[in-house]
């Protein structure tokens, strides 16, 4: 696990600083302001750097300039003297301008298009649709003299044709398709599972995509709609001991340690790989454990997946696989060729030395994915590239499996990926893709009541101003990606799409800043991917928000998260019928203690005032015992910390009585266990992504109590 995972620990109620602020400095200091910090402040904030940040307590503090200028040097702009600056200003002038190149523009069915290039009204223009149809408009009158067009009725990326190049138009819906449009209106639930927490044959200690699709089989089954499942990015086959599903490498392509190969492959021939390359002692023995080794279980089931491999290419009763895989191979894009030849350099160069964790630090000649030495490289290491694209398509194939068994089962979504907010620097994007991301930069949060030093989670993020001039093809690419093979996302830390705190390479995180990141722009584009995959969006909302934030969501067809153990203020938990309906109703999450082990405590350490946190937790049991009364869910004496299932089914009861259209119900809290997935703020302290279920993925529900708890979402679906 990384820092990331210490975002989880922010505040989780929505606060919002009200209008009363207390100024770090009054209007003497600032007239006593440098000329030069004047014009700085005014290039940020025209690069989209907020000069000042309001805590949670309505202060305004000022970004330090040594902040400011970091950050614009991340953005290409140098800030050093006056001069400096005078010549940023201009420059930053000429980008925006440079923006349009790109020739790519948003807009909504139904509004008029304003095109990034000027022209006159009355003229004529030809239009395709992204289905093929060719239209001819004529274009409107502007004000601003910039060609405008008639709006689109029809959704799509459409393609305007003009003397001087073609310029593109993303066409978004008025919001995203929700799971009130596949489900007709009529409420519904899902579960959330890890998917490395999940058990199955053959899996040597690490849960695939056979667990998933065990589990979403028999969900379906017992009325379950969706199956969110935890992010499978991919992260690093050469260092099995960084395994945090929130710091990948790429979230372009998928961790292969979960590939279920018995997709793919003959049935039984796993199997007898398994035996004939001598893996399963050793396998059965991991696959035991209720902790996954990650160390010793990744090289493990890498060994497997390479045997397989070779066996593709020798065995011709694999005749069909292979040749599906050739196809698969000679369509590779280059963005999958990079990401495979970056795998295969970051092994060679851990080899030369183990400290070269980061690209930066590997030999200079294989910094730039483009020089010739790296192509030499690839061209000496061809077969351990093609294992690489192997690893990818067999993931995909089962990862689409799953899918379509989910779907199969009458599931209205089926499969809900977890797309995380960023990724490693280190990792496979940030070193082929180096124009796109923000260098020397991490992404974090700024101090609040639960981290007074705000945090820092080590994750880099794309350039607002790259995306802009690349007409937003990597985060088209990111959508893409995630929804391939689902039927929904939920977006970590969403606020994301709007601001991002971030912080400068070796500072503390309390010396970083706001920087806007073009919200409508990638809401547009959000709602036109889900549009196209017919797939709904689920936003992680939690946190300190901008006012008004929650609703702008609404609005997109996001859908928030409604937390019970959040939705309370300090006498009372809000009745489930005040929550709101557009989002999604769950007891816990995987960076809480499940419902069993808040109500028993097992989440309180014998650490700092281990008596005074033990006092407020049973005033809190008695807070939600007292809601659950007023509900009529529960009656009597309240149960001992250690009597956990009567209020593990009330919790779930509660928010089967919210409006919500969509119930999210952890698999922890559907088996009353008390395993927490992740504490946030911890590394090796606790055994954070690492836990396994107790029985097999596809058994997991067959006990009457669990099917009980499910009940109380919505009837059984049957084997139909």
């Amino acid at each position: 696990m990384t820092a990331l995972a210490a975002s989880r620990d922010r505040v989780f109620h929505e606060r919002v600083a009200g209008p009363e602020r207390r100024r770090d400095s009054d209007n003497e200091a600032e007239a006593r302001r440098p000329l030069s910090d004047d014009l700085l402040r005014q290039l940020a904030t025209r690069a989209g750097i907020s000069p000042e940040w309001t805590d949670q307590a309505g202060k305004l503090h000022s970004v330090s300039p040594g902040t400011l200028r970091a950050i614009l040097a991340a953005f290409g702009l140098e800030t050093h003297g006056e001069g400096e600056l005078r010549e940023a200003l201009a420059a930053g002038e000429q980008r925006a301008n440079a923006a349009a190149e790109a020739r790519f523009t948003t807009t909504r069915i139904g509004q008029i298009v304003v095109l990034p290039v000027r022209g006159e009204a009355g003229s004529r223009v030809e239009i395709t649709l992204e289905a093929g149809e060719r239209r001819l408009v004529v274009a409107l009158e502007s004000q601003n003299g910039m060609l405008t067009l008639p709006s689109f009725d029809i959704p799509g990326y459409h393609t305007v044709h003009l003397p001087d190049g073609d310029v593109t138009v993303a066409a978004a819906p008025e919001r995203c398709t929700t799971f009130a449009d596949l489900n007709d209106g009529r409420p519904g639930f899902g579960l959330a599972a890890q998917i490395y927490s999940l058990r199955s044959p053959h899996d040597g200690g690490i849960g695939t995509f056979a667990g998933v699709a065990a589990l979403g089989r028999k969900a379906a089954r017992l009325g379950a709609d969706a199956l969110a499942i935890s992010p499978v990015h991919a992260l690093y086959g050469a260092s099995p001991s960084h395994f945090s599903p929130y710091s990948p490498s790429t979230r372009l392509f998928y961790n292969p340690l979960h590939a279920d190969p018995e997709a793919v492959f003959p049935p039984g021939f796993v199997a007898a790989v398994i035996a004939e390359e001598g893996l399963g002692g050793t396998m059965e023995a991991l696959a035991a454990e209720p902790l996954i080794d990650w160390p010793l279980a990744s090289p493990l089931r890498q060994r497997l997946l390479h045997a397989l491999f070779r066996r593709l290419r020798e065995h011709d009763a694999l005749a069909t696989q292979r040749a599906a895989f050739e196809q698969a191979l000679a369509e590779a894009s280059p963005l999958l060729r990079s990401h495979a030849v970056f795998e295969v350099l970051h092994a060679s160069e851990l080899l030369r030395d183990p400290a070269a964790w980061h690209w930066r630090g590997w030999q200079e000649v294989y910094r730039d994915p483009d020089s010739v030495e790296v192509a030499a490289f690839a061209e000496a290491h061809a077969e351990e590239i093609e294992y690489q694209i192997f690893l990818q398509w067999l993931t995909g194939r089962s990862y689409g499996q799953a899918q379509q068994i989910c779907r199969e089962g009458g599931m209205k979504v089926g499969l809900i990926a977890d797309l995380a907010i960023g990724m490693d620097a280190s990792g496979s994007h940030a070193w082929s893709r180096q124009q796109e991301v923000l260098t020397g930069l991490s992404v974090g949060a700024p101090p609040d009541y639960y981290s007074a030093e705000g945090q820092s989670w080590g994750l880099t993020t794309f350039s607002p101003r790259g995306l802009a001039a690349s007409g937003y093809a990597p985060f088209i690419e990111t959508l893409r990606a995630s929804l391939r093979h689902v039927g929904g996302i939920r977006i970590d830390h969403v606020m994301g799409m709007s601001r991002l705190w971030l912080v400068p390479e070796g500072a503390s995180a309390v010396d970083g800043a706001y920087v806007a990141f073009p919200a409508e722009t990638m809401f547009r584009l959000i709602a036109l991917e889900s549009w196209r995959h017919r797939a709904v969006v689920i936003g992680e909302d939690l946190g300190i928000l901008p006012d008004g934030f929650r609703g702008y969501l609404r609005g997109q067809g996001v859908a928030g998260l409604r937390v019970l153990r959040f939705e309370r203020d300090d006498h009372s938990y809000i009745p489930p019928a005040d929550w709101d309906p557009a989002a999604a109703a769950l007891t816990t999450t995987h960076d809480l203690v499940p419902t069993a082990g808040w109500w028993a405590g097992s989440d309180i350490d014998d650490g700092e005032q281990p008596q005074a946190l033990q006092e407020q937790r049973a005033w809190d049991r008695g807070i939600f015992w007292g809601s659950l009364e007023r509900e009529g869910l529960v009656q009597g004496e309240r149960p001992a910390p250690e009597e956990t299932e009567p209020v593990v089914d009330a919790a779930i009861r509660y928010i089967a009585r919210s409006p919500c259209t969509l119930k999210l119900l952890a698999i922890e809290d559907a088996l009353a266990i008390r395993t927490q997935p992740n504490v946030p703020g911890t590394t090796t302290e606790k055994p954070n992504w690492r836990h396994r279920l107790e029985g097999e993925a596809g058994e997991l529900l067959d006990d009457a109590k669990v099917r009980e708890r499910l009940a109380h979402l919505g009837p059984e679906r049957g084997e139909g």
